[in-house]
């Protein structure tokens, strides 16, 4: 849902020529929505072009209150910044609690890939630092003697020690 919302909130490029992309001053932008519409719709169905604009206004309308409500709740609890618990509460207290918990669902699973893909990260700098000072110092010198063996393999200078000609 909340994915929905950032892309739709995208600025879209326009075509200053022919006036594509041209958005509703109280809506989302048009071609955001008319391609969602699309993808949405049965193949051997269409949609009249009007249909993209009032979708447009009345998402762009949707959004304005659900934030309202949300701004309401922070207000109440003299927060400065919109949470996940503040749109998600307005949602139920607007009426839409089925689409609060599926959103819920979502946030709940990003979270814990969020979680685990830090707890991966954690683990491999955790790895990287068992070794102690000493073998730290000995990978170095072995990594050194290397490049040093190839580089006098190769007869030539490391690159940029030769200077400007």
């Amino acid at each position: 849902f909340f994915k929905l919302i950032n892309f739709l909130m995208e600025p879209e490029p326009r075509d200053s020529e022919s006036g594509a992309g041209a958005s509703s001053s109280d809506g989302l932008p048009r071609a955001a929505v008319a391609k969602l519409v699309k993808e949405r719709l049965p193949p051997h169905l269409r949609t009249k072009p009007d249909v993209a604009a009032l979708l447009s206004e009345m998402a762009g309308e949707f959004l304005q209150m659900l934030t309202s409500e949300a701004n309401e709740a922070a207000s109440a609890e003299k927060k400065k910044t919109l949470s996940e618990a503040h749109l998600l509460g307005a949602l139920r207290k607007l009426g839409y609690p089925q689409l609060a918990a599926e959103c819920e669902a979502v946030g709940e699973a990003e979270h814990g890939a969020q979680a685990a893909a830090k707890a991966r990260k954690r683990k491999l700098k955790g790895a990287a630092s068992t070794l102690s000072t000493e073998e730290l110092l000995a990978e170095q010198q072995r990594l050194f003697a290397g490049a040093r063996e190839r580089l006098q393999a190769g007869g030539g200078e490391p690159p940029g020690a030769a200077g400007p000609k």
